[in-house]
C-alpha cells in the first residue's frame, strides 16, 4: 500500500520505506523533510494528499499499517479530489 510524501504528495510504497530505504531516507520521509523525489528541491504547492498524509500521521503515529489503510480509504472516498485538491 502507498503512503504519500508530506511535502510533495508523491506516492511511496510503505514496504519500501519500512524495509528498503536507508535510515536517513526513512527519517527524512517520516519527519516531513521530503522523499527521494523532492528532498533538497523547492516545493511550490503543498498538495492536498500531502496535507492528509501529514494530518493522519500526526493522529496515528507509529501505526503505519493503519496509516496506509486510512489513506487508501481517503483515496476511495474522495476520488479525484484526493489527488487534485478539488471537488469531484
Amino acid at each position: 500500500m502507498d503512503v504519500y510524501c508530506k511535502r510533495c504528495g508523491e506516492p511511496v510504497e510503505l514496504y519500501h520505506i519500512q524495509h528498503d530505504a536507508a535510515p536517513d531516507e526513512r527519517r527524512r520521509f517520516w519527519d516531513g523533510e521530503g522523499c527521494v523525489a523532492c528532498f533538497g528541491r523547492e516545493v511550490k504547492k503543498w498538495p492536498f494528499r500531502a496535507q492528509v498524509m501529514a494530518a493522519l500521521h500526526d493522529v496515528l503515529g507509529d501505526d503505519l499499517d493503519g496509516l496506509a489503510a486510512e489513506l487508501e480509504d481517503a483515496e476511495y472516498l474522495m476520488g479525484r479530489a484526493f489527488f487534485d485538491g478539488e471537488e469531484s
